[in-house]
């Protein structure tokens, strides 16, 4: 639990970009009304789950995060994903649709369709171009190889990416779905935005912002992000009566 709240009356779950854990989005996300509980699902690799091999699979991600909600008080959720923590969201939020009820993503790429690679992405040739656009060498999946821990945590998650884009292609929820990109994301072009449309038969908003891929780290991107996850549940949550 990233903010525990004695009396909460919405949830945000937060998934984390690739290499890193949702404490870091704890700051990030501290605007947020008093009433929104903070929860992040935590890969393991990282955070208190360090001692953890970095390896695991789209569908173990998945049900754990359902078993998780499953066992929480029912409160109206949102699922806030960015970059490959979008994917996963996207994952999890069609695994078990009645545990969300809105997803908002941001630096998200829609699939395999975000990557103009020469080679498909379920080959080893397109398997290499996916850790080259990262700049991360194949050989940092041996931890012996890598740089660094860091490395070696984010190799693993690029081969949960692969997995990920691939899922994504055949998925579709029925959420409202809104994804924020950044204007001068060179890992998610902004011209992908508009392939968020097919992902959703409910509501569907976009927007590009001022920024790279981590824009929402920056003040204004930050701002805009929490404005946008504080009205989500807000919409989401039934109004009391006079």
């Amino acid at each position: 639990m990233l903010r525990p709240v004695p009396a909460p009356r919405r949830r945000l779950v937060v998934f984390a970009h690739a290499g890193a854990g949702p404490r870091l989005y704890a700051r990030l996300l501290a605007g947020l009304p008093e009433d929104v509980e903070l929860a992040g699902v935590t890969l393991p690799g990282r955070e208190h789950r360090d001692r953890e091999p970095p390896r695991t699979l789209l569908p173990a991600i998945t049900d754990r995060v359902v078993r998780e909600l499953r066992a929480a008080e029912p409160l109206p959720t949102t699922f806030y994903g960015h970059s490959l923590g979008s994917l996963l969201a996207l994952a999890s939020a069609h695994a078990a649709p009645e545990l969300c009820h809105a997803l908002v993503l941001t630096a998200a790429p829609p699939g395999t369709k975000g990557h103009d690679f020469a080679a498909d992405l379920d080959t080893p040739d397109g398997l290499a171009e996916l850790f080259a656009h990262h700049r991360v060498p194949m050989d940092a999946l041996d931890e012996s190889r890598a740089r660094d821990r860091a490395q070696y945590v984010l190799a693993w998650d690029l081969l949960l990416a692969r997995d990920a884009l691939l899922a994504a292609d055949g998925t579709r929820v029925g959420q409202p779905l809104t994804v924020l990109g950044g204007l001068h994301d060179e890992v998610v072009p902004i011209a992908t935005l508009p392939l968020w449309a097919r992902f959703t038969t409910g509501r569907f908003r976009s927007r590009a912002v001022a920024g790279g891929h981590f824009f929402p780290f920056h003040p204004e991107g930050r701002h805009l992000l929490v404005t946008e996850l504080a009205g989500e549940p807000v919409r989401l949550t039934p109004q009391a009566g006079p």
